[in-house]
């Protein structure tokens, strides 16, 4: 029905004949004309917004006409709406209704159309129904009221009905890798309780405990909870046991145990910070989401790629609402809603390789990065040490969550997320501004001697430092890569004029946020993100300084010495719009150069693979880096971070499939 419509209920129509032009329409008698009065509309909204609000009080005391008052009572208006509230997880309320009238007559009452929409345990209700509101004389003066009953909670409900619910849940939807491995999925479990009537609990309590992975005082907890009643069913844990732990469980007198759809996550550790966890809705969570269809007993993904796509992933849950008619004796359905099970979310990870990198990590501190330099598709992305997600199923014990959380690793510590000073992996990317500006000539030596260099007295103390003096001049692009020769790239970007250095790194990206699903630090070439100086300059061409790398940008950025000077914008999911973020950092011939140095310099590090590897101390040992790809595949571009360096070279064997 369209707005500013109003219907009229109990009220005769006269249609007069038509009259000629020279007959006159007979005037109405002044005793039958009706006395009109100001609009029930405001009383009307007014009700609105407090049947809303679930002010039924209010309600009650101010709205309701005399007659509705006397059939229902406070019992069956207050009392029971709040009860089918809190049983059927009513909430969320919204009420869209038509009508528009200055004035109304007083002897006819204003019919409202409406359209109630509200959250349930069986998802979403919506019906439709009509209140009509009736003028009144009060005391003081006349007003309108609302002619109620229980068909407004819901459809065809009336006093002294009984209500029943049948739920049907739906399956979350599954997040698998680009292979079609599951890794965030679902899996048949075991809900394991009690009744303590039938449960000898002085001697079998020790038994259950062990059996449950639980300690004797955690059963004795539950077992001791106010509401528990010796006939009652007490859950005690949900496990996923084997055969034989099941029979031994339920050989127990007093046991019993249901079938339950558990979270699952088959990689563990290595995927967690990428797929995160699902757990109990939590009360900032359930504000959060008012007007979604959550009740307080749903399941909701709290970290990672769970939480991102927790609409998607969710699906859409059912069931129906019965209404047993006690004086029919019968009993309908009111409401019955269907399921929809979640979407399936595709990432372009490869879980595989992404486990056994991190295996290949040994719980050392560290993050590796692979990407497809030519579509920007993701293949690894991993931190270490992680957390089990598992753990979190259906619910992680407080010993557990203190063990990861006071774990010096930092296990809850996304490493792929963060930004790291990268050393000597930056030399290259320096030496790929320079030449694009045309201020270096890859084969043109230069010669430096000394082990320290600055280039003003009024440097003061600061100077750059060369990890091997001994290298015979002159030295070339190839042989400052090759030897890591500080004192050569802090010369090429000083050389540079202006802001050029800088606004070369911009375009290399940055200090740019990546537009990814994941949220992901920013590298910055200092904390301000401009140089102060020319020392400054000269540190951060080296990767010193207030110079940080995201793992995943400094996979990218190798890729475009693969992909002939073009950098791929980053994808997590196969059918994502593949686009390229930079165009042109250097060219193909260029690029090619930067390939050649890249092998030779993989090659005299006794590696391999074409690429830098860097060393720098750092608190507890040194953190060693590579970047790079494998020259005869060329098909992934990688970065691996070590807070320990022993470890990269093993990751990166395991990155490029050598054991």
């Amino acid at each position: 029905m369209g707005k500013g419509k109003l219907w009229i209920a109990g009220v005769g129509v006269i249609m007069l004949a038509a009259c000629s032009d020279e007959e006159a329409e007979p005037a109405v008698p002044e005793e039958l004309q009706a006395e009109t009065v100001a609009s029930p509309e405001p009383r009307a909204q007014q009700f609105v917004e407090l049947w809303q609000a679930g002010e039924y009080e209010t309600l009650y005391e101010e709205f309701l006409t005399e007659s509705a008052k006397r059939a229902y009572g406070e019992e069956t208006f207050i009392d029971w709406q709040q009860e089918l509230d809190e049983q059927l997880a009513l909430s969320n309320r919204q009420v869209d209704w038509d009508m528009a009238s200055d004035e109304w007559p007083t002897e006819q009452p204003a019919d409202f159309p409406f359209t109630v929409t509200t959250d349930s345990v069986v998802g979403e209700v919506t019906f439709d129904n009509t209140m009509s509101f009736v003028y009144e004389e009060t005391e003081e003066q006349g007003e309108w009221f609302a002619e109620w009953d229980p068909s407004f909670i819901l459809p065809n409900l009336s006093k002294g009905d009984n209500i029943s619910v049948q739920i049907s849940d739906t399956e979350r939807g599954e997040i698998v890798d680009r292979n079609g491995s599951v890794v965030a999925g679902n899996t048949e479990a075991y809900e394991i309780g009690v009744v303590p009537g039938n449960f000898d609990r002085q001697n079998q309590t020790t038994r259950i405990a062990e059996l449950l992975d639980m300690t004797p005082e955690e059963i004795d907890e539950e077992l001791d909870k106010p509401w528990v009643q010796p006939h009652y069913y007490v859950p005690l844990a949900t496990i996923h046991p084997d055969r034989d732990t099941l029979n031994r469980l339920f050989a127990i007198p007093g046991t019993k145990r249901t079938k339950v759809t558990l979270r699952e996550y088959p990689y563990g550790e290595s995927m967690a910070h990428l797929t995160g966890y699902v757990a109990p809705i939590t009360a900032e969570q359930l504000e959060e989401r008012s007007g979604q269809g959550y009740n307080p007993d749903a399941i909701v993904g709290r970290e990672g790629l769970e939480a991102i796509f927790e609409t998607e992933l969710r699906g859409e849950r059912g069931g129906k609402i019965f209404i047993e008619k006690t004086r029919e004796n019968d009993t309908i359905t009111a409401i019955d809603n269907s399921s929809a099970a979640g979407e399936t979310v595709t990432l372009t990870i490869d879980a595989d390789l992404q486990q056994q990198v991190y295996r290949e990590m040994d719980g050392e501190p560290g993050t590796a990065a692979a990407v497809d330099p030519y579509s920007g598709e993701t293949h690894v992305l991993v931190s270490s040490p992680s957390f089990n997600p598992n753990d979190f199923i259906p619910g992680i014990k407080d010993s557990v969550y203190r063990e990861l959380a006071d774990d010096p690793g930092e296990p809850f510590f996304n490493r792929s997320a963060a930004t790291y000073p990268p050393s000597h992996i930056m030399q290259p990317l320096s030496a790929a501004v320079a030449i694009k500006q045309g201020t270096l000539d890859p084969g043109a030596g230069i010669d430096i001697t000394g082990e320290t260099w600055q280039k003003f007295p009024s440097w003061n103390d600061f100077r750059i430092t060369r990890p091997n003096p001994g290298v015979s001049n002159p030295i070339d692009l190839e042989k400052a890569i090759v030897h890591s020769d500080s004192i050569y790239f802090a010369i090429q970007a000083t050389n540079m004029p202006d802001d050029t250095f800088r606004e070369g790194l911009n375009e290399l990206g940055f200090g740019e946020a990546f537009d990814y699903p994941l949220p992901l630090s920013a590298s910055q070439i200092s904390e301000s993100g401009e140089f102060g100086s020319e020392g400054q300059v000269a540190s951060s061409a080296n990767g010193e300084g207030q110079v940080r790398t995201n793992i995943l940008h400094t996979a990218l950025m190798y890729g475009a010495f693969l992909a002939d000077g073009e950098m791929k914008k980053p994808i997590l999911f196969p059918d994502a719009e593949q686009q390229t973020l930079k165009q042109e950092l250097i060219s193909a011939e260029q690029a090619e150069l930067m390939r050649t140095i890249l092998t030779e310099a993989g090659a005299q590090e006794g590696h391999g693979y074409a690429g830098k590897t860097a060393t720098l101390p750092a608190d507890g040992g040194d953190m060693g880096w590579f970047a790079g790809y494998d020259p005869i595949d060329g098909n992934l571009s990688a970065a691996v971070m070590m807070e320990d360096e022993r470890h990269v070279r093993d990751v990166v064997d395991r990155l490029f499939g050598n054991d």
